[in-house]
């Protein structure tokens, strides 16, 4: 059955709009507002220049931060030698807020309801709004450069498996204000003018088709510099893997030596805004910005920014193995579209997941992933091509492997916003399983975020091997009861541990031990590295040989007081004896009261 593309396109854009009313950032405040986290530090270069008129100093950022609290720490910006602050990220992604800057400052400017701070409800709207039209014209424009490569029912297939089962559907109808969505249909634009560059003309090329291409790639540098890596698109476009087309290729761009120069020009025309502000902030024409964050090109983090849990792209986003193996799909079909997007894919990871932090901070899935959809949009149509051409069982299985990796982002997505169960930057594999497609929150799941060992089976046999009521501790430098008896252990002021209570064995290869007490804490700590540790110490030969940890905050948050439990496995080799102690956090944080301390074996 053929599926048309324009229909695909309008589905998917009801389902952009859909998504956006389900969060609209723009309604909510804090950390959740639009203009928040990193999209704050990437806006920040408008209210500076247009508003505030102080792109050096940014005095006006403080009083911003007590008004909105876009971040909890600020980060935007940082002190240079010279006394004045300079701005984290690049201007790319600001130029292209621009528009919608305008909108939001002339309302704000034109009645009296808002402030015309930079910061206030008419932006938040006027972002979240332009951002949602920027995709709007990434996926439009990213249909017509499939068109003519494709049959029609695997290029709507295509916008549908890119918008549905991926993380672009956040980070385009959500989190739509950071750059990956522009950055996206920056490359939907690009495919498309290189397309338009190889169409056979009697003429040659369109004269405006270089420059167009130029200020493209400039744009995109600007906005993230690893993206200058787009180059290899308009070059290698449409260009067989053979010396034929190779050489083609080189005699086509000598006689075209005048535009690729324009294009040249004024790619580092635009890249040069970057340069011009560095000089007139630190004097100097080149600052690195991201201070102790780089790249570990000689040890790229191929593995983790793969397939971890923490963020791994294909554990978070597996439709896109469709995309992966599409390039044998791609070889077979359109041979001339592999140099392209092969080189720039295998490039791409590289540099992506070479960066220091691989996990791109907050990010569902792996959101540094999310522009380069456009290019892997080709191999992914590739495969459903293929597909089509099969037999009915082979699409019958792809159809419900596509089915359950949409299910599989819909899950994910709304965890991430309002179910509660995503938790990003901590995700690891017995958490992600223990609660993947499940919808009601049990608090105690988050304690394997800390320490992923948790007794599965049916306990058949417990041996208690220690415990005490801390009868002989008085809890009064707490201000609190004791929670049962007459004493109980208190953490505050410097008194911030417990002692190690030993326990001895010896315990075998892959015996579980279980540690439980109970945590009274009036205060609630969000900031979870603030919270309160229980510690499991295996030791053998007098050496420490295994620890485990639960930060116990992840379930006190939610009810002051709590029995909680901490579980291991000895190691393989055994262990003499075992330990458990408390740690409070720092002698900041508010007082912690710990009763009944019970150690048993479990089988």
């Amino acid at each position: 059955m053929k599926v048309s593309a324009p229909l695909a396109l309008c589905i998917c854009y009801l389902v952009l709009v859909a998504t956006n009313l389900y969060y609209p950032k723009w309604q909510h405040a804090g950390t959740e507002a639009t203009l928040s986290y990193d999209v704050s530090g990437y806006y920040l270069y408008l209210p500076a220049a247009f508003i505030y008129d102080d792109l050096r100093e940014v005095t006006f950022l403080p009083d911003i931060i007590e008004t909105y609290a876009p971040t909890y720490d600020p980060y935007q910006t940082y002190a240079h030698a010279n006394g004045n602050q300079v701005m984290k990220y690049s201007v790319g992604q600001a130029v292209l807020y621009l528009p919608a800057f305008v909108v939001g400052h002339l309302y704000a400017s034109a009645v009296d309801a808002y402030p015309a701070d930079g910061f206030s409800r008419p932006y938040q709207v006027a972002i979240s709004a332009w951002s949602l039209l920027v995709g709007f014209l990434g996926l439009f424009v990213l249909m017509r450069t499939l068109r003519p490569y494709f049959p029609e029912t695997a290029v709507a297939l295509s916008l549908l498996i890119i918008t549905l089962g991926t993380n672009y559907l956040n980070y385009t109808a959500i989190d739509g204000a950071m750059t990956h969505n522009y950055v996206f249909t920056l490359y939907a634009l690009l495919l498309y003018a290189s397309h338009r560059l190889y169409v056979p003309r009697t003429r040659g090329p369109a004269p405006y088709l270089f420059p167009v291409v130029g200020l493209l790639i400039g744009l995109m540098a600007l906005t993230r510099p690893t993206e200058i890596l787009a180059v290899l698109i308009p070059l290698l476009w449409g260009m067989p893997p053979t010396r034929a087309g190779v050489r083609q290729r080189i005699d086509f761009l000598r006689r075209q030596l005048g535009g690729v120069a324009v294009a040249a020009a004024l790619c580092i025309l635009v890249g040069s805004l970057q340069l011009v502000y560095w000089k007139y902030v630190t004097g100097s024409w080149i600052e690195y910005s991201y201070q102790d964050q780089g790249f570990d090109f000689l040890r790229p983090h191929l593995v983790n920014g793969l397939f971890s849990y923490k963020a791994g792209w294909l554990t978070y986003t597996p439709v896109m193995w469709l995309a992966v193996f599409g390039f044998i799909a791609l070889w077979k079909q359109r041979p001339d579209l592999l140099p392209a997007t092969l080189l720039h894919f295998l490039l791409f990871i590289y540099v992506a997941f070479s960066w220091s932090i691989w996990w791109y901070g907050g990010s569902l899935g792996q959101r540094t992933m999310v522009q380069a959809y456009a290019v892997l949009a080709f191999p992914l149509a590739a495969t459903l091509t293929w597909a089509g051409q099969r037999r009915r069982w082979v699409k019958l299985g792809l159809a419900a492997l596509v089915v359950f990796c949409v299910a599989h982002n819909l899950w994910f997505t709304h965890q991430a916003h309002r179910g509660g169960l995503f938790v990003t930057e901590w995700m690891n594999r017995s958490y992600y399983w223990r609660t993947l497609f499940t919808f009601d929150i049990d608090h105690d799941d988050k304690l394997l975020l800390d320490n992923p060992e948790f007794f599965r089976g049916t306990v058949v046999r417990s041996d208690t091997l220690y415990q005490t009521g801390f009868e002989d501790h008085s809890p009064a430098d707490c201000g609190l009861e004791p929670l049962n008896g007459r004493g109980a252990y208190c953490l505050t002021g410097d008194m911030q541990g417990t002692e190690e209570f030993h326990v001895p064995g010896p315990f075998g290869a892959r015996q579980w031990v279980r540690a439980e007490a109970t945590f009274l804490s009036p205060n609630q700590r969000w900031n979870i590295h603030q919270s309160a540790q229980f510690v499991l110490r295996f030791y053998a030969g007098g050496e420490r040989v295994k620890e485990r940890i639960v930060r116990v905050h992840r379930v006190l948050n939610y009810s002051s007081q709590r029995r909680i439990a901490i579980e291991a496995r000895a190691p393989y080799e055994g262990a003499d004896s075992v330990a458990v102690a408390v740690w409070n956090g720092g002698s900041s944080q508010p007082p912690l009261l710990l009763d009944d301390l019970v150690v048993t074996t479990l089988e």
